[in-house]
């Protein structure tokens, strides 16, 4: 296992490195959208396995707001994707339910099931779009996330291995360790600090320490609450096409917050796009 996630390692980082850098921006997001794609068709197998019409909603409502975020960008256009999603999703939930008081109860429960994959595949995600596209250091606050999370997982991982004796949430991941996650903390910091030093130049040192640290918080929190979804729906990896990480939605569990946040620090802490 851990060779195979070496060499997938190996074959990634160059091509990420690639794409975020030397890539031109219509590649870089049409690799967001695949993979966000990917991702939804990997929560609606997990969720809604049993379920073709709403899996379908779960891509089609999601890849919706993912467009308008990735191609149109505006407000208005992410504002207009994100009502289509629940439009559709509503009517899509009326059309189907019958007039039995428990078939229209599961209607309606699955509904909130579809929403949640529409939004977390279709929303989160292409936040990768928004903050490659800043126009202060854009490119390099990618590489910032991206550098601390795969830092913190690989602390994690080998801090739990060596170290890890108290379970850090039993009931949701057994295999993950107080000692572990301590492990991944130090890791995204070091390596946040050095990327900010070499890379990105757009914090102070402390400043950098302190982004890095809310970073790999927020990315093990991402692991966590897939862990919880997983173990919710009964499946072990979400998917198969990342050899040795499992699916789209299992690499990319402990990104989303992560970027999210950078995306809306980045504009807030200079007092808006692109000032100093």
């Amino acid at each position: 296992m851990l060779r195979t996630r070496l060499i997938s390692a190996a074959v990634a980082i160059p091509f990420l490195a690639w794409t975020i850098f030397l890539g031109p921006l219509w590649f870089f997001n049409l690799v967001v959208l695949f993979f966000t794609f990917v991702a939804l068709r990997e929560f609606a197998a997990m969720a809604l396995e049993e379920h073709q019409g709403a899996a379908t909603m779960v891509t089609a409502g999601g890849m919706t707001i993912a467009l308008a975020m990735g191609l149109m960008r505006s407000p208005a256009a992410v504002s207009a994707g994100i009502v289509m999603c629940l439009a559709g999703v509503l009517l899509g939930t009326l059309a189907t339910a019958r007039r039995d008081d428990t078939d229209m109860r599961s209607r309606v429960d699955m509904a909130g099931q579809i929403l949640l994959g529409c939004l977390y595949g279709g929303l989160l995600l292409p936040h990768f779009i928004s903050v490659r596209d800043l126009p202060d250091h854009g490119p390099q606050w990618v590489f910032f996330v991206l550098g601390c999370v795969m830092a913190g997982d690989a602390g994690g991982y080998f801090g739990g291995r060596a170290l890890g004796r108290r379970p850090l949430a039993p009931s949701i991941s057994p295999n993950k360790t107080v000692e572990g996650a301590l492990a991944s903390f130090a890791a995204s910091l070091a390596v946040g600090a050095g990327i900010n030093a070499m890379v990105l130049q757009a914090l102070g040192p402390l400043e950098a320490v302190a982004v890095a640290g809310v970073v790999n918080v927020l990315a093990q929190t991402g692991d966590l609450l897939e862990s919880m979804v997983k173990r919710a729906y009964g499946a072990k990896d979400s998917g198969w096409l990342i050899p040795g990480h499992g699916g789209v939605l299992d690499r990319t569990d402990s990104l989303v917050l992560p970027i999210v946040f950078v995306y809306y620090y980045a504009i807030l802490s200079r007092g808006g796009l692109g000032l100093p």
